[in-house]
């Protein structure tokens, strides 16, 4: 295997080539002004970050000197994330956004060795309520918190 072609390099093209996709899609929508950024506005901006990472982690698998191994592939493993992304989209409506996000991250953390689920638990509930507070409180987005399921 090429010392250039590490897993670095393949990390950072791919962000690189996400956030280029993002970004030139975003320029079919109206990017609003400072005051009131338009629906282009915020993927753009996340477009930008994105391209921006990867062009970092691009130079640094570059310019890295360490041995890497080959690199390998996990189909059981990119099944589990996709599973995952499919819990969060069938519960976000009747769970709320929390809970959706919480079971979404529990799920992916079936992808990782060693399974600390409780760990997982408590990371997934902090980044839905985080998601909640940017998305529901900040956004405005018509999703709720606690979804219906639960009586709310």
């Amino acid at each position: 295997m090429s010392q250039r072609l590490n897993p670095e390099v393949l990390a950072g093209a791919l962000f690189t080539a996400i956030g280029l996709a993002f970004l030139i899609g975003s320029f079919e929508l109206s990017f609003g002004t400072l005051r009131k950024i338009g629906p282009a506005g915020f993927p753009a901006l996340v477009a930008v970050g994105l391209i921006a990472m990867g062009v970092l982690v691009l130079i640094q698998g570059i310019r890295s000197t360490a041995r890497h191994e080959a690199v390998r592939f996990f189909p059981g493993k990119l099944a589990v994330i996709i599973l995952s992304i499919v819990v969060f989209g069938l519960t976000v409506r009747g769970a709320g956004l929390l809970v959706a996000v919480a079971l979404c991250s529990l799920t992916a953390a079936f992808a990782s060795r060693p399974y600390r689920p409780i760990r997982m638990a408590i990371y997934g509930i902090l980044l839905g309520g985080l998601c909640s507070l940017a998305f529901v409180t900040g956004l405005g987005m018509p999703v709720a918190i606690i979804g219906p399921w639960f009586g709310f």
